[in-house]
């Protein structure tokens, strides 16, 4: 459970973004002529980044989940997740910028760890001081205010496991 858990931290850590769309309605709507809907502007180089942050995120949860994973597999997987990350903090708009970049920090820890440990997602739990260093005010401040950013200017944030 811990090693789920840690991999969806290291996934809100990342503030992993992406924009989703629902439609909604019922069946006496169908009868009705379809309403016009604009066309949504088109999402801004962060909210991108953070799309594909999310989806750098995926295969690596994936692989710490599963367990077992090559040492290539597992760098080829953290390298793709730094990539992202690095992406974020080049688009961030300033009035997060910082925020972003202790975020990315904070990624950048776990990630460190988990290539120390081949993978090993429980290590980061059996951390003390990174724990301690992830758990500060400074880096959990960061985290929600990117994490609120991203909800209004970017859209919800889906689960990075599933």
């Amino acid at each position: 459970m811990g090693l789920v858990s840690r991999g969806a931290k290291l996934a809100a850590a990342l503030v992993a973004g992406a924009i989703t769309a629902g439609c909604g309605g019922s069946v006496a709507d169908s009868d009705n002529r379809e309403p016009t809907r604009q066309q949504a502007p088109p999402p801004s180089p962060f909210c991108t980044a953070a799309q594909a942050n999310v989806a750098a995120v995926r295969p690596l949860s994936a692989l710490i989940t599963r367990g077992g994973a090559s040492p290539q597999e597992l760098s080829a997987s953290i390298d793709g997740v730094r990539r992202a990350g690095a992406a974020m903090r080049d688009s961030a708009p300033d009035a997060i910028r910082s925020d972003v970049d202790l975020t990315v920090q904070a990624a950048n820890l776990q990630l460190d760890a988990l290539q120390a440990n081949g993978g090993d997602g429980a290590a980061l739990a059996r951390d003390p001081e990174l724990n301690a260093r992830l758990g500060s005010a400074e880096f959990t401040g960061a985290r929600e205010r990117v994490q609120a950013y991203v909800d209004d200017n970017c859209g919800p944030v889906p689960a990075a496991t599933r």
